[in-house]
């Protein structure tokens, strides 16, 4: 069955013009605001590693609205590239349910850099494949992207006035058809209509406006039964979630409950190892950050003990991944005490992979190309950007740890990656974690390759079963993972503002974390 994209032959052809019925007519629906979603205030998926032997950065842009086209851009960072192609696959069908790949083109202007559009037909989790043929042969990566309705498309209000005129006109034009059907077209050639057509005639204009009327109020009766199936069943709508604290043994324990009445995209499985990455930040200073992993007590609570955080408000970020490979950040907040008059807290890490740092206050202010922090009393980290930062301007950032005399630290893996970035604008409408590899999940993709390949479940689980994709292994030994002291994450600001950033690797066994701030300024307003 042909789901997603625009096939290339006649069922591809008509999925593609149902896709585009139900594209006009949700954007006749008023405007709704975006909502949150995982990477809040970033749908936008990014990739930078290797689609076989050719080394290659993606962007992929999902659309706003369901269905609808999502945007790629395929940059490959070497030459001899003969084609790139680009095949979107929902999660529970694959290649199966796929069209025929679609070719991305090659942009004018630029260097290797090829741009193409998918459509996608239903929500939930979907994946780009792609591909490279070149002279080192043909290689492909998959990209996992959430491909979730936030947002319906608005009519612009003067386009809707010339709309509503023209359909006023046009019901008259099909009344007065009808009249003139019963008034003259069973005449003879010449011969004028009596009185009593006169008012026949009149008498079918009415009834004629009457029907079409009723059928045009049948059909708003339609359109709204679908505007309201669209927002409130295919709209994405954030999980609600409840955070509380209690002291337990001397410890205060966060737990975190999500609210949902049932297991929509089935049960959790491991991201990095573990089922939920949760971050705390201080508001709206943004001063503190914590990083932690609690432990799941049902399918939706976990728990964690908090370490000995300062007192005050903090806004809470949950990601986790489901089965179904579709990725999800729960918010929520919570009021901390004071850590002096509340019962003790932990004082040591309970997962050996936490991290927390307090350090100065959120500035703003021009965005230094150089920056540098320091990450313990003999490391620090510097960060390099090659040019300003504007939105929607791919960007790599780069990172680096030395000591106090230029001297390299080898970064070592943390939890699976070379290091881990949260970024937040200061007022919260953005959120992301990245990685070195991109914004992508690592867990999703290790889904659809096994799905590809016949080797995953294509039905989520009903109950509560353990996690079935497990952590890559990585060996650490100088042998397989070269010495290396810098990190770079490729990323695009979504929005224009000021931003925090924190920057997390592991150096001989120690979690660092490394803090800076940036402006992102608009588009219009570099040159």
């Amino acid at each position: 069955m042909k789901e997603e994209g625009r096939g290339k032959n006649a069922e591809g052809r008509s999925v593609g013009r149902a896709a585009l019925l139900r594209l006009l007519l949700h954007s006749a629906f008023l405007f709704l605001p975006s909502l949150l979603f995982a990477h809040i205030g970033d749908q936008n998926v990014f990739f930078e590693g290797h689609a076989g032997p050719y080394p290659i950065r993606v962007v992929v842009r999902p659309p706003g609205v369901i269905p609808g086209l999502a945007e790629i851009s395929v940059r490959v960072e070497t030459n001899g590239v003969k084609r790139v192609t680009i095949l979107p696959m929902r999660w529970n069908t694959g290649r199966n349910g796929a069209p025929d790949p679609d070719e991305a083109r090659p942009v004018r202007g630029e260097t290797n850099l090829y741009a193409g559009e998918l459509w996608f037909m239903r929500d939930g989790a979907q994946s780009v494949e792609v591909a490279v043929i070149g002279a080192a042969g043909r290689g492909a990566v998959i990209i996992p992207v959430n491909a979730v309705a936030t947002r319906v498309l608005g009519v612009p209000s003067g386009l809707g006035k010339i709309l509503a005129v023209l359909g006023l006109l046009l019901v008259a034009l099909a009344a007065s058809i009808f009249g003139a059907a019963v008034r003259e077209s069973v005449l003879p050639a010449g011969a004028s209509p009596g009185r009593g057509r006169r008012w026949f005639a009149r008498g079918t204009i009415l009834v004629a406006t009457l029907g079409i009327t009723s059928l045009l109020w049948f059909g708003k009766k339609w359109w709204d039964a679908e505007a309201g199936d669209y927002r409130n069943n295919r709209l994405y709508k954030p999980v609600e979630a409840k955070a509380q604290l209690r002291n337990e043994n001397g410890k205060q324990i966060l737990s975190l409950e999500r609210s949902e009445p049932a297991r929509r995209n089935g049960p959790l499985v491991p991201e990095h190892g573990k089922l939920m990455h949760l971050f705390l930040v201080r508001e709206p200073a943004l001063d503190t950050c914590a990083h932690l992993h609690p432990m799941r007590r049902n399918w939706k609570t976990f728990e964690t003990p908090l370490p000995r955080l300062p007192a005050g408000d903090y806004r809470i970020y949950a990601d986790v991944t489901y089965e179904t490979g579709l990725s999800d950040t729960i918010t929520t907040t919570v009021r901390l005490p004071d850590p002096d008059s509340a019962t003790e807290s932990a004082t040591r890490r309970t997962d050996p992979d936490d991290s927390w740092l307090s350090t100065t206050p959120f500035t703003n202010g021009p965005t230094a190309l150089k920056q540098t922090t320091q990450l313990s009393p003999t490391l620090w980290m510097d960060m390099k950007l090659d040019a300003p930062l504007v939105e929607n301007r791919d960007t790599r950032l780069l990172f680096k740890v030395r000591d106090v005399i230029l001297r390299p630290a080898r970064l070592e893996h943390f939890m699976g990656m070379a290091g881990h970035l949260i970024l937040r604008r200061d007022d919260g409408a953005v959120f992301t974690h990245l990685h070195p590899g991109g914004s992508f999940s690592m867990t999703a993709q290790q889904l659809f390759v096994q799905r590809v390949d016949g080797k995953g479940p294509v039905r989520i689980a009903a109950s509560d079963k353990d996690p079935l994709c497990k952590l890559p292994v990585f060996d650490g030994s100088a042998n397989t993972m070269p010495p290396h002291n810098d990190i770079a994450f490729p990323y695009a600001f979504p929005k224009t503002g000021n931003y925090r950033l924190w920057v997390q690797v592991k150096v001989a066994g120690e979690i660092l974390t490394g803090v800076f701030d940036v402006s992102v300024a608009a588009a219009n307003a570099v040159r």
